[in-house]
């Protein structure tokens, strides 16, 4: 999770879950759907509503899986006019305690250097101050579901384009060319 400002947000107090999973419904009202939608630069964002499994994991963690469904308008990349989205998502996140000062820094490798794998699970995100925030976990995985190059039906870019190489080298004088008129013109 990031430190982002976000537009909407819906804490969960990991205290009350105790040992039994919990569903918890996120659906933000119109006034949060204003903002989510002028935030992440849609034309409207009509619904936006989440069904969260929250579960306990390991000692102190907690695992979320979840589904997300949406709906609204963003711009077209072309023409710049409405078209109409729908979003639908299911993701899963797992979250632990922040990491206190005796865990190693991960995926540091003995010379200082930072070693990613790509088949590796994502790392858990930290609970702060005890709770989870659930709304921007919905809006993270939202903005990641997002077309990010809607086109509206038909809409295509038109640009000239630069003419191929065999006509400009056709434009360009041949510089033997102008040599070789230079010696049809010498006197015999």
């Amino acid at each position: 999770m990031s430190d982002v400002a976000f537009p909407f947000t819906q804490r969960f107090d990991v205290a009350r879950l105790g040992n039994k999973p919990q569903v918890i419904k996120v659906a933000p009202d119109a006034a949060a759907l204003a903002r989510i939608a002028e935030t992440y630069g849609l034309v409207e964002l009509a619904s936006l509503t989440a069904e969260l499994e929250v579960r306990p994991w390991r000692k102190a963690g907690v695992f979320i899986t979840g589904s997300l469904a949406a709906s609204g308008a963003q711009r077209c990349v072309v023409t710049l006019e409405p078209v109409p989205m729908t979003v639908s998502d299911r993701f899963e996140r797992a979250y632990e305690p922040a990491a206190t000062e005796s865990r190693r820094a991960p995926d540091l490798a003995d010379d200082g250097e930072i070693e990613i794998d790509l088949e590796a699970p994502e790392p858990p995100d930290e609970i702060i101050d005890g709770s989870i925030d659930l709304g921007a976990l919905v809006l993270e995985q939202f903005v990641l579901a997002l077309d990010p190059f809607p086109r509206a039906p038909g809409a295509e870019l038109a640009f000239d384009a630069p003419p191929e190489e065999e006509d400009v080298a056709d434009e360009r004088p041949n510089p033997f060319a102008v040599l070789q008129k230079l010696k049809d013109k010498e006197p015999e």
